[in-house]
């Protein structure tokens, strides 16, 4: 071989082992840093924990937060959760007949006559009317939801079986917000979809995902992500996602329609999340649940742990969960893994 040929020959291998050396070391460097994991609660089940075991939930969410517990997921409202917290009164048709006897001796209501197949919806607060009217506009049509004429700004009557409404997601409470970031947790939402969605409800969903501020991250609810079935949606929500720079969550063995062409779309942002079903917890001990968490962390770079309380013990529930939670978090660290908000492993290495 000629020596100028050998030279350059010599100098390309050069340059190619000083370029593998630079791919090698991010590459550590990028997955040495990708030991943290995110471990996340429901407030709907905490809530569910606290009131079955009459335990107050301000206390319950600070001991989880004592044990090792980084973010709470928020779901969007639902016409139970504001009947529930006060801040409207629901009734069917069915309901409001029963109820007639006496409504008929209120003024506003003594020309008034249910419909079937209506639902009926009575504000505190004229925000929340203003608020809520629109998602319900939204996601059902104009046509389907009406001002009671008798209580401007007070009540709606909306059309739809109560199986429909119950399922539909109303936006983000506020108060449950403030709630939990100021005990010092960080906020994960769960955006919920809906039939019929367009680009401009994908857009309403963000900003009212705006209202949270600064978020962890987003998880999506139900059986398919925003945007779904159409492909130019959910790019456009991933589009969005890039725009925010909101991380979301691939539940693992979930199946949730559409996650993919996000995911691949957006794939810098997203996190593989793992969660036990409820039906699981009801059966699984603690060590197996333990030994599966360690497992998803090390095994599968699972780095958002969705945590679901166990329902039912033979001694004190509230302390085996807070156990539960402490036990997680040193198996982790044992682990060489880290807790705080999830690590985002580069995308050239996923």
């Amino acid at each position: 071989m000629p020596k100028k040929s050998y030279s350059i020959l010599i100098f390309f291998i050069i340059v190619a082992l000083v370029a593998a050396g630079i791919i090698t070391y991010n590459r550590f460097k990028s997955e040495s840093n990708f030991k943290q994991v995110e471990l996340v609660m429901s407030l709907n089940e905490l809530r569910e924990l606290s009131y079955q075991e009459g335990y107050d939930e301000i206390e319950l969410l600070a001991k989880i937060k004592h044990s090792g517990i980084n973010s709470i997921a928020i779901h969007e409202d639902s016409l139970e959760s504001l009947t529930l917290s006060g801040k409207i009164l629901y009734f069917s048709d069915k309901e409001l007949n029963k109820l007639n006897f006496f409504l008929k001796s209120i003024d506003p209501f003594k020309k008034f006559q249910p419909s079937p197949g209506e639902s009926y919806i009575i504000f505190n607060d004229k925000n929340d009317y203003l608020h809520i009217k629109e998602n319900l506009q939204r996601q059902l049509g104009e046509d389907l939801v009406r001002d009671l004429g008798f209580l401007p700004y007070v009540g709606l009557k909306v059309k739809g079986s109560e199986e429909k409404l119950a399922d539909l997601g109303l936006g983000f409470s506020e108060e449950d917000i403030d709630l939990v970031r100021n005990l010092g947790f960080q906020v994960i939402l769960r955006l919920k979809n809906f039939s019929q969605i367009n680009k401009e409800d994908i857009e309403f969903k963000f900003k009212e995902s705006d209202k949270a501020g600064k978020i962890s991250g987003i998880i999506f609810e139900g059986e398919t992500v925003l945007g779904y079935p159409l492909k130019e949606n959910l790019l456009f929500t991933a589009e969005l996602l890039q725009k925010k720079g909101y991380p979301f969550g691939i539940i693992e063995f979930a199946g949730q329609k559409g996650i993919e062409t996000v995911a691949q779309s957006a794939s810098e942002l997203a996190v593989r999340v793992h969660s036990i079903t409820k039906e699981e917890m009801e059966i699984i001990s603690k060590q197996k649940a333990i030994e599966r968490w360690i497992r998803a962390a090390k095994e599968r770079k699972v780095r958002i742990f969705y945590i679901k309380p166990f329902m039912k013990s033979i001694s004190n529930l509230i302390e085996d969960n807070i156990s539960y939670i402490r036990t997680i978090k040193e198996e982790l660290e044992v682990s060489d893994f880290n807790t705080g908000r999830a690590s985002i492993l580069s995308t050239t290495y996923r």
